[in-house]
């Protein structure tokens, strides 16, 4: 910028402040602006503590969801088999290892020193916490890994019928991706009722 802008920008400015309208207008102006800041500000902090709550929610509901996450897959299954063509009836065991697996977010870091002929090294690990809407502090979960599956029974009409099985046992180890090993199909007694 040459320097007669400058004057010229300059001397406008000034001009514009030597009236009061134009001096009221900026100082209400700024006045919002700056309330503006602390609205959005509130907002901003009442969805931080929704997603803190949500986040708790997803904790909590994780020990109870393992029956539930049971309950589902044996439902999803014998939904599954039972439209497979001579499945017929069909009921669905499952078995699984251990239980869910919370992943946290944590920051690892680590220190190695060389004294003489001998490293030192140490790890120190911290983790990530979120605080709830009730001011308790939660680690934050980054995933939760589903338990593994041990084993599946499955019993249907058809369990006796080569082709059935085949069938079943193909649906049963692609949807789990688990091992044919695992997997035991047998037929559904006739003395068993819905």
């Amino acid at each position: 910028m040459t320097d007669e802008k400058k004057s010229r920008i300059s001397g406008r400015l000034s001009g514009l402040f030597k009236d009061e309208k134009i001096k009221k207008l900026i100082i209400v102006l700024g006045a919002a602006g700056i309330a503006l800041i602390f609205i959005s500000n509130f907002f901003a902090h009442g969805s931080r503590e929704d997603n803190s709550s949500e986040q708790s929610n997803v904790q909590s509901g994780v020990v109870a969801g393992l029956s539930e996450y049971k309950e589902s897959v044996e439902k999803s299954l014998r939904d599954i088999i039972s439209k497979i063509e001579g499945a017929g009836r069909t009921e669905v065991f499952l078995t699984l290892d251990n239980g869910n697996e919370n992943i946290y977010a944590v920051n690892r870091t680590e220190n190695s020193e060389e004294k003489d002929e001998n490293t030192d090294s140490s790890t120190k690990s911290e983790y990530f916490t979120v605080r709830n809407s009730d001011g308790s502090e939660d680690g934050m979960l980054l995933k939760i890994h589903q338990p593994d599956v041990r084993g599946v029974v499955v019993v249907c009409d058809g369990g006796d019928e080569a082709i059935t099985k085949e069938r079943v046992l193909e649906a049963v180890t692609k949807s789990l991706n688990i091992s044919s090993a695992k997997v035991c199909i047998t037929k559904l007694s006739q003395l068993t009722e819905e």
